[in-house]
């Protein structure tokens, strides 16, 4: 199996939740740097194919324009659906900046409860156990 079912960067923590979708909980209150986005995307890197997550925030955290350039380059390939929990309408907002911003390649939805936003994933993107990118190509 992985080596790293979980990390933790300092402002977000991945898991691998069922074999079948990453959890990644944002609880920085800080900004969110391009160095930050390495850390996401060696992690997502261990997937064979772009992989279903679900994000929450607990933080209340900024990204600027330059790592949403990166992320909008460094995702689209390792991501193929995002289920955002939120707590509020910011948490709405930020996700439909998200969705039209940098994962606008990818599909997004806006959940108000953890449950709803796993089965709406397990039900439409991650309906096959993840498998490593172990092969040596």
């Amino acid at each position: 199996m992985f080596g790293m079912q979980k990390i933790d960067t300092g402002k977000v923590t991945l898991s691998l939740e069922e074999n079948r979708y990453v959890l990644a909980v944002i609880y920085t209150n800080e900004e969110i740097e391009k160095e930050d986005v390495k850390s996401v995307t060696d992690y997502l890197d261990q997937f064979k194919e772009p992989i279903p997550i679900v994000i929450e925030r607990t933080g209340h955290y900024s990204i600027s324009v330059m790592v949403q350039i990166v992320m909008l380059q460094q995702t689209k390939n390792r991501l193929k659906a995002a289920a955002f929990v939120e707590r509020n309408n910011r948490d709405a907002l930020m996700t439909r900046i998200a969705a039209s911003t940098y994962f606008k390649d990818i599909e997004v939805k806006s959940f108000f409860k953890k449950q709803e936003a796993v089965a709406w994933l397990m039900e439409n993107y991650a309906t096959e156990p993840l498998l490593a990118d172990s092969s040596p190509s």
